[in-house]
C-alpha cells in the first residue's frame, strides 16, 4: 500500500506512467502515516536481526524511520484537533511521497527477514 501511495505518483510525476492515484483528503493521509508508523516500530522491535552490521543498520533505520512517520502523522492530527497548538510546516507531496516509498520498503525487507 505505501509502495503504491507513494511510488505511482513519484512515477507520474517524473513522466514514466501517464496515472496517478486521486488526491486523498489529509486526514487520510494522516492516519495511514500513524498506522505504517506503529508497523514500523513493532517490525524494528519484533525484528530477529542480529545485532551489528547491515541488519542492524536497516533496524535502527526502520525504527528512526517509524518515529518520523510518526510525528508526520500524529503532529497535524493532533493539532486540526486542536489538542496541541503547533503543527508542522507543510510538506511538499514529493517529499511525503519519498518516505512513503522508503517506508513499504522497510516494511517489505522487514517483512522477508522473519519476526
Amino acid at each position: 500500500v505505501f509502495l503504491a501511495f507513494g511510488g505511482i505518483p513519484l512515477l507520474n510525476q517524473f513522466g514514466l506512467v501517464g496515472f496517478t492515484i486521486p488526491v486523498l483528503p489529509q486526514t487520510i493521509l494522516y492516519v495511514l502515516s500513524i498506522v505504517g508508523a506503529v508497523f514500523l516500530l513493532w517490525a524494528a522491535i519484533s525484528e530477529g536481526m542480529a545485532m551489528m552490521g547491515l541488519p542492524q543498520m536497516i533496524r535502527m533505520a526502520t525504527f528512526v524511520m517509524a518515529l518520523v512517520l510518526l510525528a508526520i502523522g500524529l503532529i497535524p492530527l493532533l493539532h486540526s484537533m486542536g489538542t496541541i497548538g503547533f503543527t508542522l510546516p507543510e510538506l511538499a507531496a514529493t517529499i511525503m511521497n519519498a518516505l512513503y516509498v522508503i517506508t513499504g520498503a522497510l516494511l517489505l525487507y522487514g517483512g522477508t527477514q522473519g519476526f
